[in-house]
């Protein structure tokens, strides 16, 4: 096969392939396009319904830093709504002496978003995530291992839900 050949070929295969990435429409999830200001925008304007248990208050404060990035939160034009299910299972046990030592917690967040002027909903979906902690025979370990994975799971969940947030912001 000559070179111009192969060259031909190459193009052949090629071309199809920028056209089809003419079209594409893949920009920055946090950018900012030509008369519009972007997610950025609207997330510091969100209200986050009050936390009812210690991990949904952990949930809460990692999201509403997330959402405004540690500054004061703009006038609420939307409020969201929440409810957090936690699941703890055991997952291996000790040789000897047949006690569990690790533990999984499976946490899940179902939110829905509304306008806050008009309270219809807006959006809503969930996420999950998991984490594990390792007990030992020792009491405070054992509790502070556990807080320790509720904070984590917890801080996943508000990351996640904020990335969902702002992914709805940029397409709508």
């Amino acid at each position: 096969m000559s070179l111009l050949d192969r060259r031909s070929l190459l193009a052949a295969l090629l071309l199809p392939a920028l056209f089809g990435l003419a079209g594409c429409q893949v920009r920055p999830l946090y950018g900012t396009s030509p008369g519009r200001p972007g997610p950025q925008a609207d997330l510091p304007a969100i209200d986050v319904a009050n936390s009812g248990t210690r991990i949904e208050q952990v949930y809460r404060n990692a999201l509403l830093f997330g959402l405004r990035g540690g500054g004061e939160g703009a006038p609420a034009r939307y409020k969201l709504v929440y409810r957090m299910t936690v699941r703890e299972q055991e997952l291996s046990v000790e040789r000897n002496s047949g006690t569990p030592n690790l533990y999984q917690l499976t946490g899940g967040v179902s939110f829905l978003l509304k306008d806050a002027e008009t309270d219809t909903s807006i959006f809503g979906t969930s996420v999950t995530q998991i984490d594990s902690y390792t007990r030992s025979s020792q009491s405070y370990s054992n509790i502070r291992a556990r807080l320790d994975a509720e904070n984590r799971l917890a801080t996943s969940l508000a990351e996640l839900t904020k990335a969902r947030l702002a992914a709805y912001f940029a397409t709508n």
